[in-house]
């Protein structure tokens, strides 16, 4: 008996077969689609082979940090495998995937447990996203994300700088939160959105225009600086998730945001984490 999901993320559309029943975390609830046209991304999900051959494979990048290793990526000819890692016990490896050079075909094997396989329990499912954004005009953020009802606006900063804080801020105030963490953009008909991804906890489908970006952080006074040019480039490309071991894909992150700060303004934001932000913010745009 054959198996199949359907999910929509920010307007890719994900196709998962298995010969098992498939189960996906609680925040995919309302990213589960019946539609199942041309899929984007096509994925076949297997139980874990003990025999995958990681022969002629060379290791290009590893995702870590001080506590924690993710994953790793091997080069295999024009393929990639990753090795992706149990967040709760580094020993064990959760998930091996193999993404065919086309950059849209994947095979993904993970434990059988009680006769079900969860192929994009954290984080395979932000890496296939990373790579689903390759293929279009598109990138991933470390970011949050409001929208007013007129204005869609994104804060990004490294941690600690407070995305969370002004973003919580502006949900307060009766504004609808898009993502507090991990949003995407994509280029549509000249214009730039910002969609949300499944997380650990349930969350709708949401998706509303970027007018503007703030690079923050916390200031005893709000503060506001417009930047262009190559600033504005490298400072939101700071925060874009990206594997940066080939070239291909540090181009196209450069080409999507050259393009895009042509349109979307880029600011840096010191600001006082209270609702008086929001007029600040609002004031100086005009």
């Amino acid at each position: 008996m054959s198996y199949q999901l359907n999910i929509s993320i920010a307007g890719f559309s994900i196709q998962l077969n298995s010969e098992r029943k498939l189960t996906l975390d609680i925040g995919f609830k309302h990213f589960i689609t019946n539609e199942s046209g041309n899929a984007d991304i096509v994925v076949e999900c297997k139980i874990k082979d003990k025999n995958i051959s990681f022969d002629n494979a060379e290791k290009v990048f590893t995702s870590e940090n001080e506590e924690l290793k993710f994953y790793e990526i091997y080069r295999k000819g024009e393929d990639l495998l990753f090795v992706v890692y149990n967040q709760q016990n580094q020993s064990k490896i959760q998930q091996i995937a193999l993404l065919k050079a086309d950059l849209r075909h994947w095979v993904i094997w993970s434990d059988e447990i009680n006769g079900t396989l969860e192929p994009l329990l954290y984080p395979m499912a932000p890496i296939l996203l990373h790579y689903a954004i390759l293929n279009a005009d598109a990138v991933m953020m470390h970011a949050s994300g409001v929208f007013d009802g007129v204005k869609g606006r994104m804060f990004s900063g490294f941690s600690g700088t407070g995305k969370s804080t002004i973003s919580g801020i502006w949900r307060d105030a009766g504004n609808l939160l898009i993502n507090d963490d991990r949003l995407i953009i994509r280029r549509e008909n000249g214009m730039y959105f910002i969609y949300n991804t499944p997380m650990f906890y349930e969350d709708k489908n949401k998706k509303a225009p970027l007018d503007a970006v703030y690079l923050i952080r916390h200031s005893p006074e709000n503060s506001i600086q417009k930047i262009s040019g190559a600033a504005a480039v490298t400072g939101i490309m700071a925060f874009s998730i990206q594997n940066n071991y080939d070239k291909r894909f540090i181009q196209h992150h450069l080409d999507f945001f050259s393009k895009m700060i042509e349109s979307v303004p880029i600011y840096r934001l010191g600001f006082v984490p209270d609702e008086g932000v929001i007029e600040f913010i609002k004031i100086m745009e005009e």
